[in-house]
């Protein structure tokens, strides 16, 4: 039992029983706390397990299932987690797998694992990513507009476009073959954009735009009037009707201790800069610069207030969705 979790631990999955003898040694560690069985019939040590991240370990799990069921196709939500998009760890809580197929076999599902039936022709297109059989990204992002809230997906289509995985074609081409009302997931192709950088600027683009604020200017770019040779970018930008430029900085806090962002510089320094940049800004015509963060996002309401209270404009229309999000992010 050990060399099987060993070799799964080298493998980053999960291990399985060979024997019936070996399975009921597996449940009876399981019940002394020793090993967890995070999918039926799949386990891990307790230690190891406590050390991995939400999506880690859903990859775990699709991983052990893949050297358990090779003719499986993974989609949705898994499918995401195969092709490292961006999205919150929450939605894989509830520890359901998903998994696409034509209808060719049959097969059955449980609560725990959810099987979509699609056109042969995405499965002529299924790919195999690290040993694992999974759906095309335009049909993973189909699937998961189809079935998750928006805060949750539109990062899964930004960092799409931003790694060039996918192009706003193959979607819409997907959509058109789909037997479901498309129209959540092309609010998502109408508001999806390759300039956010991350998850967290995702997320917080994606609250603002639900809370009925005009959708922000990404990464625009202000030149120092002084020295054309200093430019900064910033995360969100609003021209107002009345002339004024609103800017909004979503802050990580990795952006202050994280190394590989901080270059090693010190907090102090990191601080120091950001006033300096904050000041070009200004002088390249910001009238009003305003920070948030993940915390802040989450909670919607001190988020909302900022924007108000800066003047920033509003879209206007009816929202659609008004759930608070949750969860870490992968």
């Amino acid at each position: 039992m050990e060399r099987l979790a060993d070799a799964a631990e080298r493998s980053r999955r999960c291990f399985q029983g060979t024997t019936e003898a070996e399975c009921a040694a597996m449940r009876r560690r399981v019940r002394a706390g020793e090993l967890v069985t995070p999918y039926r019939a799949l386990y891990a040590r307790a230690g190891y397990w406590g050390g991995l991240n939400g999506t880690e370990r859903v990859l775990h799990v699709i991983r052990a299932l893949a050297v358990r069921y090779p003719q499986w196709t993974f989609g949705g939500s898994s499918a995401a987690a195969v092709w490292e998009l961006e999205h919150p760890w929450s939605l894989h809580d509830d520890g359901v797998v998903y998994i696409v197929g034509d209808g060719g076999s049959a097969m059955h599902t449980h609560a725990r694992l959810r099987r979509s039936f699609v056109p042969t022709e995405d499965m002529r297109k299924v790919t195999v990513r690290n040993g694992v059989r999974v759906a095309s990204v335009a049909r993973t992002l189909v699937d998961c507009g189809l079935r998750h809230r928006f805060v949750d997906v539109l990062p899964m289509f930004d960092s799409a476009l931003r790694r060039r995985l996918v192009t706003v074609d193959e979607v819409v081409a997907i959509c058109d073959r789909t037997q479901a009302d498309c129209g959540h997931v092309l609010r998502l192709l109408h508001y999806a954009s390759p300039l956010s950088e991350n998850g967290g600027e995702s997320l917080c683009r994606a609250t603002i735009i639900e809370e009925g604020f005009k959708a922000p200017q990404l990464q625009h770019e202000f030149v120092d009037p002084g020295d054309a040779r200093i430019r900064h970018r910033a995360d969100f930008v609003w021209h107002t009707s009345d002339g004024r430029i609103v800017v909004l900085e979503f802050d990580g806090q990795g952006k202050y201790v994280d190394p590989t962002m901080t270059q090693g510089k010190s907090v102090r320094s990191v601080v120091s800069e950001e006033r300096e940049r904050e000041a070009v800004l200004r002088r390249a015509g910001v009238t009003q610069i305003i920070r948030t963060d993940f915390k802040e996002v989450a909670a919607r309401l001190p988020l909302t207030a900022k924007l108000v209270d800066a003047g920033v404009p509003l879209a206007g229309g009816m929202l659609l969705w008004n759930e608070v999000p949750s969860g870490r992010w992968a």
